[in-house]
């Protein structure tokens, strides 16, 4: 089962994934290459040259099969999908949904946690937030994949998540 969490920057995506991937039994945690990418160099912000990169390898690391039942991914394709449209603008066949890239469930992070600084993310004004979360909503839906929007307490994510993942018919 491919499972993938999205959403807004601060709002949850590593914790919850690191979370699940430790949680069940048989999973593989797939981390969000963009993160890496800009620390390793040491930028705050990407170019276009850096994007198209962070997308070709991000996009290679949801294709790649893992001997694992679970494979739990910290991004996926929206994040990717989203951050282009807002900042780039680009033409890339590695933004297009390929069967190869399709995950079993996606969990839409709510932005109702509250925002961390770091040297990497860029939009704490709640507004902002939430105008992006709109979007990922949107997205998804247009999409049609199956997406479950996690919000509340992080024991009530949890839950939902455990739930979510064992009901699964995948």
């Amino acid at each position: 089962m491919r499972i993938a969490f999205t959403g807004t920057e601060s709002s949850g995506k590593t914790t919850l994934s690191r979370w699940l991937a430790n949680e069940l039994s048989d999973a593989v945690y797939v981390s969000e290459f963009a993160r890496e990418y800009l620390e390793e160099r040491q930028l705050t912000r990407a170019n276009e040259e850096d994007f198209k990169q962070i997308a070709c390898i991000q996009c290679e690391r949801f294709t790649q099969s893992k001997e694992s039942i679970y494979q739990i991914f910290d991004t996926d394709i929206f994040v990717l999908r989203i951050w282009n449209d807002e900042v780039f603008q680009l033409k890339l066949p590695e933004l297009e949904i390929l069967p190869s890239c399709k995950m079993d469930i996606h969990f839409l992070c709510a932005p109702d946690v509250e925002w961390e600084a770091d040297a990497l993310r860029s939009a704490p004004a709640q507004a902002e937030r939430e105008r992006l979360f709109e979007k990922y909503k949107i997205e998804l839906r247009n999409s049609q994949v199956n997406f479950t929007i996690l919000s509340g307490s992080l024991a009530e994510k949890k839950s939902l998540i455990l739930s979510s993942v064992r009901n699964s018919s995948f």
